[in-house]
């Protein structure tokens, strides 16, 4: 089974425990060659390590291992050439009586590889490479028909859910005159139609939102888009305009340049309001610096936002009472996690961070490097 959503309740599926062993491989992949040409031997190295330690593992009963083996096998490995190209990760996820999972990962973080069976599956480096990626909606208007795409970084995917694509309704015969929607002699009832089309799309435009709460960038032409703001219910949730006409049937990659000057004012933007907040949260005396401090206020879920900057790593434990015990990590080192096996993963201490202020329904982003220098390199705005 391959999955391109990690909505929340997918997540929590994701998280519930699991017969022993639940299998998790993470593996970086590459866009480019020639570092891509390489990755199918990775994933076959891969593969065949786990099997491997399926075999040495006393803890794993024969059946267990006879069906993991099977699902993990060469074959298996030779259905994933378009999964393996599609972006800068793999994590591979596979349980006692369940089908595997594949997912791409989309970051400009470093993937590492990993070996780990737990009695849960692996979510953090899938977590963070979605918060990393900061997902968005793009809805492109068009005359003809109007889309609905999902972006994790600039790989977007095409909705089609919630009543997306969205074509114009013909309500009368006066409609089914050819020609475009837009740009007819202006007549009132022709004014009608194009309000009961926006309408229609907003509509559904709610339903996608309701489910999945993302930023929304909006993409059309001057007339459509002017007209959309007259009756659209979402214009908070907003994150950028991009005035272009006829991107109906612009492939993935060609919509997703047009978008990238947006989506980087909309990241500075982001990074304004963060700064903001927590200059609110200094005067308010709910602000957390520092990762000891900010640790403290995860564990008794009173994050409501938490910042981390992007290549922050620390490494220590938890202990059985939820004390953090750091330990010192080398200036430019990343943390020992190159292939593991075991029930946790527990060295890297951001990504046990992320995952407690998400259990706490936090808000959790990502923030340039020297951002929150002086505040210890993580920050916190506290509820209470």
């Amino acid at each position: 089974m391959h999955t391109s959503e990690l909505t929340p309740a997918v997540l929590k599926e994701l998280r519930r425990p699991r017969p022993y062993p639940a299998v998790s491989l993470l593996m970086p992949t590459h866009r480019t060659r020639p570092e891509r040409d390489q990755d199918f031997i990775r994933l076959r190295n891969l593969l065949s390590e786990a099997r491997k330690r399926l075999r040495e593992d006393p803890r794993v009963e024969r059946d267990a291992r006879l069906e993991l083996e099977g699902k993990l096998s060469e074959e298996s490995f030779r259905e994933f050439e378009d999964i393996v190209y599609a972006g800068d990760g793999l994590l591979l996820l596979v349980a006692p009586g369940e089908e595997l999972q594949t997912w791409q990962l989309s970051t400009p973080v470093e993937v590492p590889t990993r070996i780990v069976f737990s009695d849960t599956y692996l979510t953090r480096s899938l977590v963070n490479a979605r918060l990393h990626a900061h997902p968005y909606y793009v809805l492109v208007l068009d005359q003809e028909t109007s889309r609905l795409w999902v972006g994790e970084g600039e790989r977007l995917t095409e909705v089609e859910d919630h009543g997306f694509p969205a074509p114009p309704r013909i309500p009368d015969p006066e409609d089914a005159v050819p020609g475009p929607l837009y740009g007819r002699s202006p007549s009132a009832i022709r004014e009608e139609r194009v309000r009961q089309y926006m309408t229609d799309v907003d509509e559904r435009l709610t339903r996608a939102l309701d489910a999945q709460p993302l930023p929304l960038f909006v993409v059309g032409g001057v007339e459509v888009l002017s007209r959309f703001d007259q009756v659209t219910r979402h214009a908070a949730r907003f994150a950028g305009r991009v005035e272009l006409a006829g991107q109906d049937t612009d492939s993935r990659t060609k919509l997703a340049e047009r978008l990238v000057p947006a989506r980087e004012e909309w990241a500075r933007e982001r990074v304004r309001q963060d700064m903001a907040a927590l200059d609110d949260a200094r005067s308010a005396k709910r602000f957390a610096g520092g990762l000891p401090e900010v640790w403290t206020m995860a564990a008794e879920r009173r994050v409501g936002l938490l910042l981390v900057e992007e290549s922050f790593v620390a490494v220590g434990q938890v202990d059985e009472e939820g004390r953090l015990h750091l330990e010192e990590v080398p200036e430019g080192t990343e943390p020992p996690l190159d292939v593991e096996v075991g029930v946790s993963a527990g060295t890297d201490i951001v990504d046990t961070l992320v995952e407690t202020a998400l259990d706490g329904d936090a808000q959790v982003r990502f923030v340039p490097d020297g951002t929150l220098t002086g505040d210890g390199r993580v920050a916190a705005v506290v509820r209470f």
